[in-house]
């Protein structure tokens, strides 16, 4: 029976190589799955031996922990600056996020202005 280890949705590629590196140092037999064309399937780090998932989880848990240590924590003007970037990597998407926000600020708010 495979136990899945570690989920790989969201995870940048130098983490996930730096996991695949973590478990082939210390001889732990994995693989891994996609999640498919449609983004709807479990991607992520499986391994069929109980001992080694435990050892593999330890492993992964740690390497975690060092990476949380070493993570700097974003500011205000971090996710503003994030999401310019993304505004110009897919302005459609940001504009119609932009009319969604206005709709049901809108909407929120034209009850009290109406009594």
């Amino acid at each position: 029976m495979a136990i899945l280890v570690f989920r790989l949705k969201y995870v940048p590629e130098e983490e996930i190589d730096d996991i695949r590196q973590l478990l082939t140092e210390h001889d732990i037999d994995f693989y891994e799955t996609s999640a498919g064309r449609w983004q709807i399937s479990m991607a992520g780090i499986w391994v069929r031996d109980k001992q080694q998932a435990e050892q593999a989880r330890a492993l992964i848990r740690e390497d975690q922990l060092e990476r949380s240590r070493d993570m700097k924590i974003p500011t205000a003007a971090d996710y503003l600056l994030g999401y310019f970037q993304h505004a110009r990597q897919n302005p459609a998407e940001a504009f119609f996020t932009l009319v969604a926000i206005g709709l049901i600020l809108s909407l929120s708010i034209l009850p009290f202005i109406l009594s």
